[in-house]
């Protein structure tokens, strides 16, 4: 609004008794500073300043309306400094979408990381692999695994996995293992609902050639703690990025099976809306996920 430019420069006159040394200070002419003070009085329809050749003062409704302007030009200055400050010292709220298999693998023990760093940035984190309006739903980003269809979104890699066939030694041991991808409709799978997959689990051939396997099995749920639990007790094969599996392989408790058919890998990215511009504290999130989402 153009009054509160003309407000901001009006406080400056009066505080520099002069318009000469006021538009020193803003940088600007002094006929523009003029022009500016007549234009809030006809605005106001009021007389605010007594000009002469050689002082300015203010009227009664000048001294009164000069100490509104004051406070709003303080108030604006204590507004950008805060922000500045949070810019340097990233603070306020990060409202972030992270699909469940991210939250309960390594994703979520950098998100605490982050958090233990950054105690003045307050994080709602979503549960949620689900494509959304970002704007609608009001968040600052959105973690993704795989392939990105909203081409109106800006992405940035963070990381890569892939998707594996795993199950635990005592399944393995009491069921066998699959030779093939196309076995794993003689096993009992564990279906992921939550995934885009589903229990369409897919795999690529020694010649290239891409296939789907539609699995079954007795236990399917949206839920990715239980799928995983399920694998450990070796209820079943499960199928999932790499990232959820890669702890529990390292320690024995998963076998990783069909490895050789596996998909190329695919990218874990950060999206945000391309109409805006990233603050501070959501740069800092999107470089810290960067340097500790890497396996």
């Amino acid at each position: 609004m153009a009054i509160l430019t003309w407000m901001e420069t009006f406080a400056a006159v009066v505080e520099a008794e002069s318009f000469t040394q006021a538009s020193e200070h803003l940088g600007i002419s002094k006929s523009f500073v003029s022009k500016q003070v007549s234009q809030l009085e006809q605005s106001l329809g009021v007389r605010l300043l007594h000009r002469s050749t050689r002082k300015l003062s203010l009227t009664d409704e000048g001294s009164s309306f000069y100490k509104h302007c004051r406070l709003i030009v303080s108030e604006a200055e204590k507004a950008k400094a805060e922000l500045l400050e949070s810019q340097q010292n990233p603070r306020g709220r990060i409202r972030i979408a992270v699909p469940q298999s991210l939250i309960i693998s390594r994703a979520g023990d950098v998100l605490l990381q982050f958090q233990k760093q950054f105690p003045d940035i307050q994080l709602e984190v979503m549960a949620s692999g689900a494509a959304a309006d970002m704007i609608d739903e009001g968040l600052d980003l959105a973690l993704r695994i795989g392939q990105l269809e909203d081409s109106s979104l800006v992405c940035r890699k963070l990381s890569e996995c892939v998707f594996q066939v795993v199950a635990s030694p005592q399944y393995i041991a009491q069921h066998g293992e699959p030779e093939s991808p196309a076995e794993l409709t003689q096993h009992n799978c564990l279906i992921y609902a939550s995934s885009k997959l589903s229990q369409h689990w897919p795999f690529r051939l020694p010649n290239g050639k891409a296939i789907t396997v539609n699995t079954r099995g007795n236990l399917a749920c949206n839920d990715g703690h239980l799928i995983l639990k399920a694998a450990l007790d070796g209820i079943g094969i499960a199928f999932a990025p790499s990232i959820l599996f890669q702890h529990y392989i390292d320690e024995d408790k998963l076998c990783l099976l069909l490895s050789e058919y596996s998909l190329p890998p695919v990218s874990i990215s950060a999206l945000f809306p391309s109409n805006r511009n990233l603050s501070r504290k959501v740069k800092v999130l999107i470089d810290f996920l960067s340097e500790h989402l890497s396996i």
